[in-house]
């Protein structure tokens, strides 16, 4: 606890220090992981991704609770080339039931530990349902007020109880990939600066975040998790990412979800002074972006993840085979020989810098 608040302290001084080599220092103080216990396969692919800032855009592609390889390997055929990075869901939005929801579950591990064999990154999503109600879409994708939202987050209500029956049963999942040695990019809770789901645009928003970080990494003991903040691409919808930020000691990727083909020098430089050398992605995606672009302003983004069937419904097959067969874009082929590269290099080896 004393080391995220000195985490946060460092982070605002930085703001105001100008001198090169104290800001070098506090760049390692940044890219340390945000849980001090994290197990060694995470913090591997935390250094692996560091090494990797700069030299290409590792690609992404999200699949479902109910299909979790459907897209991946759609985009195989498409393309030629598996993504890098596959994305999972484990929340359930389809009013299943509990043995419903245990076997999808099982299968996006199972799906999730043969990735990590093959060389991938895994990264999970959490569209969770209002705590106490049907797992349905209408039960993530509501309103619910500030006065309501602060019942799920004072411990000792009804509602702060059901909220957590729902994360210690979500945590077994994390578990059983913890114990396969599978590291996570853990990402809860997007778009919170937005007003779409039921807990966006919540002013204690940091509480419920912290809350989670908490009771998984101390009460679980889930230390395979690398954790993503994953803010919408400011626009006429969603509020300034940086007033919903729960700080460094809690973040170990700032991720922007962009649509629209939203891609901005100012969403990329604004994400990048936000977590202060802090690892930075494109969380979602409908629209690929474009890797010249890429390659020459915004190099900073670590990874991309298209988002389940947009890939097909914004980009052509031609667009998309070109994105993956481009050279700064990296596949999960050229992801895994990089990685190999790494893994004998020491802890003190040299990063990127600001």
């Amino acid at each position: 606890m004393e080391s995220r608040i000195l985490r946060d302290l460092l982070e605002s001084a930085s703001r105001l220090v100008g001198d090169v080599q104290w800001q070098a220092a506090f760049r390692n103080v940044q890219m340390a992981p945000a849980d001090a216990a994290l197990a060694s396969p995470a913090r591997k692919l935390l250094q692996t991704l560091y090494r990797l800032q700069g030299q290409g855009m590792i690609s992404g592609q999200h699949d479902y609770l109910e299909s979790p390889d459907e897209f991946s390997a759609r985009l195989k055929t498409t393309s030629g080339q598996y993504a890098a990075l596959h994305g999972y869901e484990l929340g359930a939005i389809e009013n299943q039931t509990e043995q419903q929801i245990s076997s999808q579950r099982q299968a996006v591990v199972d799906s999730a530990i043969r990735w990590h064999q093959a060389g991938g990154i895994v990264t999970m999503s959490y569209h969770q349902n209002l705590p106490g109600t049907a797992p349905a879409w209408s039960n993530v994708s509501m309103s619910l007020s500030e006065a309501d939202f602060a019942k799920y987050i004072t411990p000792g209500t009804v509602k702060y109880k059901a909220l957590i029956a729902e994360l210690d049963k979500t945590a077994q999942s994390l578990k059983k990939l913890a114990n396969a040695g599978v590291p996570v990019l853990w990402r809860p809770y997007h778009e919170m600066n937005g007003g779409w789901f039921w807990w966006g645009q919540k002013s204690s928003f940091s509480k419920l975040w912290n809350l989670m970080f908490d009771r998984y990494t101390v009460y679980h003991k889930l230390h395979n998790l690398l954790w993503v903040w994953s803010p919408n691409a400011k626009n006429q919808w969603s509020d300034e990412p940086a007033d919903y930020y729960p700080g460094a000691g809690k973040v170990d990727v700032l991720a922007l979800d962009i649509y629209e083909a939203d891609f901005k020098q100012s969403h990329h430089d604004a994400m990048w002074n936000l977590g202060r050398g802090k690892m930075i992605a494109i969380g979602e995606n409908g629209e690929l972006p474009s890797p010249a672009v890429l390659a020459k302003n915004q190099r900073k983004w670590s990874y991309q993840m298209s988002w389940g069937k947009l890939l097909y419904e914004k980009n052509s097959d031609a667009v998309i085979k070109a994105f993956m067969n481009d050279s700064f874009v990296l596949t999960r082929k050229e992801y895994a020989a990089k990685a190999a590269q790494y893994a004998s290099m020491s802890e003190a080896g040299p990063m990127p810098g600001l």
